[in-house]
């Protein structure tokens, strides 16, 4: 098992040896720790974390600011005791160590979903890892740039997952594994529910199934999403499914 373990799909999250990350000063310190293990594969300039963090600060103070946040989350991490040490660090940049005893949940889940030919179990393995959207909770309304970029990767976290949840669902339902697959083609829905092709895969699930009446009950409840929040209709393909399931 790593030393450290770091969660971000869903609350943010650190457990170091099986025990609760805790003395974070402030959620920018915790922030500072997200952007670096989501962007690990780079070292990054000072000058650009932080005017990423503390954008209306002055340089010298935003570096400061900074200066104050590393040393905070470097006595949380115990990186000056860790072998390796979690952060590779110089005067001029910061950059989270790959080779570390650490595990990152999102780069699990992008290793996981983006396998050369994914098997079912690693593409379960994956979905599961997705416990939320990309740091729920954990907001800098005062760091426009910050949020800018989180925004962007909880949007691409979570196209990813659903992409993978719809390979999984296809799967199992081309093998017949019909009430597996459905597991996966709600969870798209609970995900998106706007999305009209997890809509037509759980219908077709459930009438697979034998549950005809409950299929078309979901092309009903379809409808009235897209309307009310869209407002507009179901596409063709997904009421030609329903008038075939209804004859």
């Amino acid at each position: 098992m790593c030393r450290l373990s770091v969660r971000l799909l869903g609350p943010f999250r650190a457990v170091m040896d099986g025990e609760e990350v805790t003395g974070f000063r402030s959620d920018k310190v915790r922030a500072l720790l997200a952007y670096l293990v989501v962007e690990s594969g780079t070292p990054h300039r000072r000058e650009r974390l932080a005017g990423l963090l503390w954008p209306d600060r002055p340089e010298r103070s935003a570096r400061a600011d900074l200066r104050v946040a590393l040393a905070n989350l470097r006595q949380v991490l115990g990186d000056h005791e860790a072998t390796p040490p979690f952060l590779l660090i110089s005067r001029q940049t910061l950059q989270f160590n790959q080779a570390s005893d650490a595990w990152i949940d999102v780069e699990s889940l992008e290793s996981l979903s983006q396998a050369g030919q994914p098997t079912d179990e690693l593409m379960e393995e994956a979905v599961d890892l997705y416990r939320g959207e990309f740091m729920t909770g954990l907001s800098l309304p005062d760091s426009p740039p910050f949020e800018e970029w989180a925004l962007l990767t909880r949007e691409q976290l979570h196209r990813l997952v659903m992409e993978t949840l719809q390979s999984l669902a296809n799967s199992l339902e081309e093998r017949g594994e019909y009430e597996r697959s459905l597991v996966y083609a709600w969870r798209q829905v609970d995900l998106d529910p706007w999305r009209e092709a997890a809509h037509r895969q759980v219908m077709r699930l459930l009438a697979q199934s034998g549950q005809r009446s409950a299929a078309l009950a979901q092309y009903q409840l379809c409808r009235q999403v897209l309307q009310k929040d869209l407002g507009v209709d179901v596409s063709e393909q997904t009421r030609q499914l329903y008038e075939e399931l209804e004859r």
